[in-house]
């Protein structure tokens, strides 16, 4: 038989709890007081998960006072770090798989939004680039971040084909416009089972009505 949890007057962030106060469904749910004063019932699980740690305050409290250091909540740049943090941090999130679900993190550098600021001001950001990862495997951090277009990072994803030919590694779309040869052609001639080298410069031949 399952242990019943017993957590009354234990902290779970901002939250104390202070006695079982009924079910939903299954789940036992806890009355809690906040350090605001509040009270409120919260589910035992998303205490002990760390799921819940406040009434609400703390994330009341913590734009407030983003609004009051940098003011900047509401633009592009600050959307995209906020971004970045879901993705890594949030399960929620329909991107985290690919992102903090296969262990991709943040420096700690760029817990706070003003160290982030200062080296994307400090390196080329502008609002018609977006943030791109030079290794698609490493984490976000000053050393493994660029501003981009979206040609750049369409190159750089995981899902690009890398090809080493004469000491050079390019992605598969590189060697195509390199050597004018249609990236599907590539494709299907090294399939086929050709060397990189004929696959790269044997030329099509031409129609003779064309």
């Amino acid at each position: 038989m399952k242990k019943k949890l017993e957590i009354a007057g234990q902290r779970f962030g901002r939250l104390t709890a202070l006695e079982e106060s009924g079910k939903k469904g299954s789940l036992i749910v806890w009355k809690c007081r906040c350090d605001c004063g509040k009270e409120i019932a919260v589910i035992g699980s998303s205490l002990t998960t760390g799921h819940t740690k406040s009434c609400g305050c703390y994330k009341s409290t913590a734009i407030s006072k983003a609004k009051t250091i940098h003011g900047e909540t509401n633009t592009r740049l600050y959307h995209i770090w906020a971004g970045i943090k879901a993705r890594c941090n949030n399960p929620h999130k329909a991107c985290f798989s690919y992102y903090g679900g296969r262990g991709i993190k943040y420096c700690s550098e760029w817990e706070e939004f003003e160290p982030f600021k200062r080296w994307a001001t400090q390196n080329g950001y502008s609002d018609k680039l977006t943030i791109d990862r030079i290794n698609s495997d490493g984490d976000y951090s000053p050393e493994n971040c660029r501003w981009a277009d979206r040609k750049t990072q369409s190159l750089n994803r995981r899902s690009a084909r890398l090809i080493t030919y004469r000491g050079e590694t390019k992605s598969l779309i590189e060697w195509s416009r390199l050597y004018c040869i249609d990236r599907n052609t590539i494709k299907s001639r090294l399939k086929r089972g050709w060397s990189i080298e004929d696959a790269l410069t044997h030329k099509l031949k031409k129609s003779r009505y064309g």
